[in-house]
């Protein structure tokens, strides 16, 4: 069992009551815990966030909208009335809005109203998987095993399964690989979360009650951190999960537990809170504002400063400092004198700030963006030519 409190401190840390757990900062992904975080587990209902993305793209390409109404089949609301698995009733022949099938996913983690979004523009549950697949290796989960939208086994999809398949497929990340997503979700989808953080809510008449426990209000609510998110899951092979997220001091983090020890499915809840004590109790938050001076060629102006997105955190072992970080200008925009090299735009990713005191999702030093302070138009033909000759550039 791997065990490290903040990525790259060595301090002792609480073991987590679970097969893996790991515990990030949002904005950054600075890894704040790990425990077994790069095993590769099943998932269970956690697997709705990325089904959620897929949406959330469908929906961009004008493919679908929120309004868009979808008739319930026949085979959906006979899997909707199945008490063996998580649900809310559906009506065969009834039509619901995607905005009603998502709420319903990702408050009562509805494996039927799940099933209804992901053929909601043709695909068959290979297809949409697959499209579940691209979206993860876009974000950077490279080697997850995706096999529905639901997070059920093949089996277990019944009517809905893939020929194939093997029945006890089920769908697997680690637990890096669900942060990463998560992460995506709440910087590309932050409206996702104005649905998660409700403790309940009326869908075609049915009140829907959120799962999350540690909301305002539930029985393992937080006191320190306000939890706004995200999924719990739940199945024999993954055991009881939840990936969550909230705020401390302005400062979102992310944790997930992965089979929680024992059969209670309370203890997922009691060992995310530990996860958020083991944290807060060994760091501090900083807000990122300093300014770094680079030197610039093929532009107007000789220097610019790079500057963090807003809202960036960094986390440090209480008692020590923060270290300055080393500024890394990115190989496309770096001349060989080792200058900032225009034309930038202040939307793009030049440079990172490399901080060695900390660990990042991608398993090694934790690496920040930086951006241009504005954008830097490239110099005229003439200009920019005798800056080169007379050695400016």
């Amino acid at each position: 069992m791997v065990v490290s409190p903040l990525g790259a401190t060595t301090a002792k840390a609480a073991t987590i009551d679970a097969n893996a757990a790991l515990a990030i900062d949002a904005s950054t992904g600075q890894i704040l815990y790990q425990q077994n975080a790069k095993q590769s587990l099943p998932i269970a209902s956690m697997s709705k966030l990325l089904t959620m993305i897929v949406i959330e793209q469908e929906i961009k390409a004008g493919k679908l909208s929120w309004n868009s109404q979808l008739k319930i089949t026949q085979a959906e609301a006979e899997l909707s009335e199945n008490t063996e698995y998580s649900n809310i009733t559906l009506e065969a022949g009834k039509s619901y809005t995607v905005k009603e099938l998502v709420t319903a996913a990702l408050l009562k983690s509805a494996d039927a109203a799940t099933i209804t979004l992901s053929r909601a523009t043709g695909d068959n549950t290979a297809e949409f998987a697959q499209k579940m697949t691209k979206a993860a290796r876009k974000i950077g989960v490279k080697d997850a095993k995706i096999y529905n939208a639901v997070g059920l086994t093949n089996e277990q999809m019944g009517t809905f399964k893939t020929k194939g398949v093997a029945a006890d497929a089920e769908n697997q990340m680690s637990a890096e690989d669900v942060a990463l997503i998560a992460q995506y979700v709440i910087k590309k989808y932050p409206d996702l979360l104005k649905i998660t953080q409700q403790s309940s809510a009326t869908v075609a008449g049915q009140t829907v009650e959120n799962t999350n426990s540690l909301l305002t209000g539930f029985t393992y609510h937080n006191q320190q951190v306000k939890i706004d998110g995200l999924k719990t899951g739940t199945s024999d092979q993954a055991g009881n999960c939840f990936v969550s997220t909230g705020k401390y001091r302005g400062h979102r983090l992310i944790t997930v537990i992965m089979h929680a020890g024992g059969s209670d499915s309370s203890n997922r809840f009691t060992q995310t809170q530990k996860l958020y004590e083991t944290v807060l109790g060994s760091y501090s938050p900083h807000w990122l504002t300093a300014k770094y001076s680079v030197k610039v060629a093929h532009a107007k102006s000789k220097k610019v400063k790079l500057v963090y997105q807003s809202a960036s955190s960094i986390w440090v072992k209480k008692g020590t400092k923060l270290k300055q970080p080393k500024i890394q200008l990115l190989k496309a925009y770096q001349t060989k004198s080792h200058k900032l090299k225009a034309p930038v735009k202040a939307s793009d990713l030049v440079a990172n700030a490399v901080y060695q005191q900390a660990q990042g999702l991608n398993g090694g030093k934790l690496k920040v963006a930086l951006y241009p302070e504005k954008s830097l138009p490239k110099l005229n033909a003439f200009m920019d030519f005798f800056r080169t000759i007379t050695g400016q550039n």
